[in-house]
């Protein structure tokens, strides 16, 4: 069949598989570079939970300016 070499391959998945979700294909560094972003966020939440917890027990100071850092 002349023509087919520039058409997509049509794979079919079985909805056992997937549970009837639906299902999204990346490549291996499309995921490896979402789970690197995922890390860093769930980092920055610590990071954020972490001064939250510090504001609540009254262990921070409130600054107007940066150079307010320095007293």
């Amino acid at each position: 069949m002349r023509g087919r070499e520039n058409m997509p391959t049509t794979m079919t998945i079985p909805k056992r598989l997937t549970h009837g979700e639906e299902l999204v294909v990346l490549t291996k560094k499309e995921y490896e570079d979402a789970i690197q972003k995922n890390k860093e966020i769930l980092e920055v939440l610590k990071i954020i939970a972490q001064g939250e917890k510090e504001y609540r027990q009254g262990k921070t100071k409130p600054i107007h300016s940066l150079s307010d850092l320095d007293k």
